[in-house]
């Protein structure tokens, strides 16, 4: 059974926020999605025993990533303000 999570987000310029934190130490496998309406979004995904993923997402697009071993899941605001959904797919 997977569980979705769905984070809406609206950031100033320069402002970083974290939406994820996973409960298990050894983190979490799902798929990331990060659907932005404004500005560029810098993801960034910590992970267990794992190099951080980082990318950013251009203004009016949207990204998915699946990705295992997370940690935890933020955005960055990059020179302007940002808005848009950031929905984390747990897979079990």
């Amino acid at each position: 059974m997977a569980i979705s999570l769905v984070f809406p987000y609206s950031q100033a310029p320069g402002v970083g926020q974290g939406y994820y934190v996973a409960q298990d130490p050894l983190g979490t496998r799902g798929v990331v999605t990060v659907a932005s309406t404004a500005g560029p979004v810098h993801l960034v995904i910590t992970r267990y025993n794992a190099p951080t993923f980082e990318f950013t997402v251009p203004a009016g697009t949207t990204f998915s990533v699946s990705i295992g071993n997370v940690q935890t899941i933020g955005l960055l605001a990059l020179g302007a303000p940002i808005t848009g959904v950031l929905y984390y797919l747990i897979e079990a």
